[in-house]
C-alpha cells in the first residue's frame, strides 16, 4: 500500500498492490501484524503532518469522530492504469 497527496488540490490516492487488491476481494480486510501497523502508522503520522498545508480552506473545517465510517462516492474511486 502506498500513500500520495496530490499538492495541487489536496486529494489523495490509496494505491494496492496486485496481491493487497487479491486479499480485499478474498476477505474484504488485512490482518497486520504490529511490525506492519507500525510502519502504516509512521505513513499516516507523516501523512497527518503534511496534509493540512494542500487542503482548500472548505476542507479544513470538516471534522470527524473516531467511530465515523469514512464513506466513498463512487465517483471518488478511480481505477489506475498499470
Amino acid at each position: 500500500m502506498k500513500i500520495t497527496q496530490n499538492k495541487h488540490d489536496g486529494s489523495g490516492l490509496i494505491i494496492f498492490t496486485d496481491e493487497e487488491i487479491e486479499i480485499l476481494n478474498d476477505k474484504g480486510c488485512f490482518e497486520i501484524p504490529a511490525a506492519t501497523l507500525k510502519q502504516i502508522s509512521n505513513h499516516f503520522v507523516k501523512l497527518a503532518a503534511e496534509v493540512h498545508d494542500y487542503f482548500p480552506e472548505e476542507v479544513l473545517s470538516i471534522t470527524s469522530s473516531e467511530d465515523d465510517h469514512i464513506q466513498l462516492e463512487k465517483k471518488e474511486v478511480k481505477k489506475l492504469e498499470k
